[in-house]
């Protein structure tokens, strides 16, 4: 009897193995649910003359990704390959390209100034359109291409700047707080310890978002940051500052490249609601200073 009984209780706990051991399997076969959102796909183009363009793509890649759920790829203006200097009459290689496919946001942070084909420019544009990016352009991208005879980049630009005053440190004033950048930046403005304002002529139908006024030498103000949206839908983020690399360093600088990247990618609906997954540290640790900065009294 105590034997049969103990055969029963084996087979009773071999049973119950089988069944666990099973369901095990078949939990393990589920396919396992992607909790992050895939990530921004940024592509930066970068380079030309009168700017610290080598500093500047360091502190531009390290903010976006140390802060966004995203990926920054750079591509220079001048190559071993292709070789251009910022006055030259020669498009960038990089824009005889399908340059933007496969990403969510172009990031312009380049001066070539010596280009003037509009046919050619346009379709620089165009393709932005055709791959459906968003755009985010800073200082000198507003004026490369400006001596065009139709001034055709300034579609993209969403204004017309052809020259800027005095090198001084500039007071910056958010002029309309209700947008999502300037509503996620939570500052009524802030100051550089440098500067270079362009003068700026907006677009029908930009959007004012902050002007900066000059704090030595004659006093000017023009709109810094503004904001447009392509007939096509590609939402574009213009902001003039950046000639210095201090500027750049700027926390308040910093968050409006965050939120900038987060609004012409979407992630920013038209109510101002973020999508959850992209915003990963808003308050991270400041890039390490840059030592001497390279702005040029001449520079663009």
């Amino acid at each position: 009897m105590i034997k049969v009984k103990l055969f029963t209780l084996v087979t009773l706990f071999t049973a119950i193995g089988l069944v666990v051991s099973f369901n095990s399997r078949s939990i393990q076969a589920e396919p396992v649910q992607q909790s992050a959102a895939a990530p921004i796909k940024v592509l930066m183009i970068t380079g030309g003359g009168w700017h610290d363009y080598e500093r500047q793509s360091v502190i531009l890649k390290e903010t976006i990704e140390s802060r966004l759920n995203a990926v920054v790829d750079v591509r220079w203006t001048s190559t071993q390959e292709h070789p251009v200097k910022q006055v030259d009459t020669k498009i960038p290689h990089v824009f005889t390209t399908d340059f933007s496919k496969g990403y969510d946001v172009v990031l312009h942070n380049h001066c070539h100034v010596g280009f003037q084909d509009d046919a050619v420019i346009n379709g620089v544009i165009d393709n932005h359109i055709q791959n459906k990016v968003g755009v985010i352009l800073t200082h000198g991208a507003f004026h490369s291409f400006k001596t065009s005879p139709d001034e055709a980049w300034d579609r993209i630009c969403g204004c017309n700047s052809i020259r800027h005053v005095q090198h001084c440190p500039l007071e910056i004033t958010i002029m309309d707080k209700d947008h999502p950048v300037t509503r996620a930046l939570g500052v009524d403005g802030w100051q550089t310890s440098q500067g270079e304002l362009y003068t700026t002529e907006l677009n029908e139908g930009t959007r004012n978002l902050a002007e900066g006024t000059t704090l030595k030498g004659p006093k000017k103000t023009d709109s810094c940051v503004f904001t447009h949206v392509l007939k096509e839908g590609n939402r574009v983020m213009g902001i003039t500052l950046g000639h210095h690399n201090s500027t750049m360093e700027q926390e308040e600088y910093r968050q409006l490249i965050v939120h900038s990247v987060l609004w012409v990618a979407g992630k920013y609906d038209d109510n101002g609601a973020l999508t959850s997954g992209y915003l990963v540290d808003a308050q991270s640790a400041p890039v390490p200073d840059s030592g001497q900065d390279e702005g040029t009294p001449e520079g663009f």
